[in-house]
């Protein structure tokens, strides 16, 4: 089996479901694309709702993560144990035989013999039965070992820090779904023990330009939503993202460390032209996003707890910046 047959084995095993940040998410993408075309807003009340879903849910992008994965745990999973041979028929059928006494009838009208005949059928037809039944659990045996198996090897190179498989985890549990459903676009760059994430985040795509209300009429009321809001709300969105990315990435791999970079088209004055350009960068050690509370913090203060480079304003949004490295280890770095 490849490595995506072992890790889509262990989803199965795990019994995953959709998580319900990345449900909302993808329900508020929907609304907010018809939101954004004004002649299908039919319903005032409907659309001052979905508007104010939509802005909760890129307001909260942060908080939802999946389940971290324990692989030594799973390292630890026994080996399926091989079944026994069955011989329930063909014991029932044969104590049916070995009890058989024949009763009044049974002797008046002769069918003693008759019945033992097909009573001795029955015993082979149950030891056929149980043949059957032993190959079909041997054959269900045999998919857990190979499965169990797949499991175990991926599992070793999880814990050996085998930055190849890091990918493909990545790929088959797909954590990301509840940001990309937003706009947003994933570059990685694996090593053993840290991962480096380009979040390619969209701007007029993702965050509305324009506010809705619904007047005393009954009527919608559409109107531009004010630089500084759009800009505050651009940031908390493109903080979230990258707190998602670094929490879903140590969820699901033993990494000690992940650098996040926010990207997006903008225009470089030194260039004149639009370019890709990082706007927000972190790094993000496991302890530091261990210690703090995603649904009370605030995602763009929440940067100060890393190594990071942001420049922002409220009038002129986002500039430029440098790319982090590596945040020094907890014992090493500098009081």
């Amino acid at each position: 089996m490849s490595w995506k047959g072992a890790a889509r084995s262990f989803v199965a095993t795990t019994r995953r479901i959709e998580r319900d940040q990345q449900r909302r998410g993808r329900v508020a993408a929907q609304q907010f694309k018809q939101l954004q075309k004004e002649e299908a807003i039919t319903n005032a009340t409907q659309a001052v709702a979905n508007y104010n879903e939509y802005l909760g849910v890129i307001k909260s992008v942060h908080h939802d993560c999946n389940d971290p994965i324990d692989w030594v745990t799973i390292q630890r999973e026994p080996t399926p144990v091989p079944p026994l041979p069955s011989t329930e028929h063909e014991q029932k059928a044969q104590l049916a035989l070995d009890t058989y006494q024949p009763g009044f009838f049974d002797r008046l009208f002769k069918r003693g013999p008759g019945k033992v005949k097909r009573m001795t059928e029955a015993v082979g037809t149950a030891r056929q039965q149980d043949q059957q039944l032993t190959a079909e659990r041997q054959a269900e045996h045999a998919r857990q070992l190979t499965a169990w198996q797949d499991r175990q090897d991926l599992t070793r190179q999880v814990l050996a820090k085998d930055s190849d498989v890091y990918s493909q985890v990545l790929e088959i549990f797909t954590p990301f779904e509840g940001i990309r459903q937003l706009g947003s676009r994933l570059e990685f760059t694996f090593t053993a023990d840290h991962i480096e994430v380009d979040v390619h985040v969209g701007t007029a795509e993702v965050i509305p330009d324009f506010v809705v209300t619904q007047l005393a009429s009954g009527k919608l009321s559409r109107k531009t939503l004010p630089i500084s809001k759009f800009n505050e709300l651009y940031q908390d969105y493109v903080c979230g993202c990258l707190l998602r990315v670094a929490r879903e990435v140590q969820a699901h791999l033993p990494v000690s460390q992940v650098v996040v970079h926010a990207l997006t088209k903008q225009l470089n004055p030194a260039t004149g032209l639009i370019e890709n350009q990082v706007i927000a960068s972190a790094a993000m050690p496991r302890d530091t996003l261990a210690q703090l509370n995603f649904t009370a913090l605030d995602p763009s203060d929440s940067m100060r707890n890393f190594n990071h480079t942001m420049k922002f304003t409220k009038t002129g949004g986002f500039q430029a910046v440098d790319r982090v490295g590596l945040a020094a280890p907890i014992q090493n770095r500098k009081k």
